[in-house]
């Protein structure tokens, strides 16, 4: 029941909005990422991996780790889950290395984290740049989890000069958030629900680079494949041939 939901009292947290993307359903996306998490070893262990298409969330988000602590991330599905436009075969780009923001040294991105994007923005321009956050989750990723209750009103977003502004999240699917008040979140103030909560871990958020043009035909089989049973010890090797 609704009641038994915790609410989110934190001081500052990352809210990542998400749906249908690139030809995928955010069902489909939620299942690739959590075979992505429990296929993460060693030092990656539970380690999973979100795209970011936005500088300016990026930009707010490590000023929300390094000012105020942030630490969590929550995953909150879109109303409209309409189904995506398929769009064409060779639409798609599956990003290799990475870099700290402001950094200089390019990484290979770990073996097992498979990052995708449309090859064009919105705007029907060429992507040149894209993002992630880091996170690690204990628990498996699923919509409909209900993780947390959560109260927009206690909190403003964080701009990349490091300056709350108005309350609203507006457009952007990605948004740094901080608590402007300091009072108990009661359960009747809360406007929303979260599906999945996850730790952002190092390097936190990173700018990705040396992207791979792909057949979008190359995710739709693995997103068939996992739905067909599709185990996570087949899943690295996978990924491994989507980004040779």
């Amino acid at each position: 029941m609704i009641r038994r939901i915790p609410v989110f009292q934190q001081a500052a947290v990352c809210l990542m909005e998400f749906g249908p993307e690139s030809g995928e359903t955010a069902k489909e996306i939620v299942a690739r990422k959590d075979l992505e998490r429990r296929a993460g070893a060693g030092a990656h262990k539970i380690e999973f991996w979100w795209g970011v298409g936005e500088k300016g969330s990026a930009q707010s988000i490590q000023t929300l780790i390094s000012q105020h602590g942030g630490s969590t991330v929550l995953f909150s599905a879109i109303k409209d889950q309409k189904a995506p436009n398929k769009g064409s075969a060779a639409d798609a780009l599956v990003w290799r290395k990475y870099r700290m923001l402001g950094g200089d040294i390019l990484q290979d991105i770990p073996k097992h984290v498979l990052i995708t994007a449309a090859a064009t923005t919105k705007r029907g321009t060429a992507r040149t740049k894209h993002f992630a956050l880091v996170c690690n989750s204990n628990v498996p990723l699923k919509i409909g989890g209900r993780a947390f209750r959560f109260s927009n009103s206690h909190y403003k977003i964080l701009g990349r000069d490091g300056k709350l502004g108005k309350a609203a999240r507006g457009q952007r699917t990605t948004t740094a958030l901080v608590r402007w008040t300091s009072s108990t979140i009661s359960g009747a103030e809360c406007d929303s629900v979260i599906d999945f909560a996850a730790d952002l871990c190092k390097p936190y958020c990173v700018e990705l680079f040396d992207p791979k043009p792909i057949q979008r035909a190359a995710i739709l089989t693995l997103n068939q494949q996992i739905a067909n049973g599709f185990g996570f010890r087949q899943w690295t090797p996978a990924v491994t041939t989507i980004r040779r």
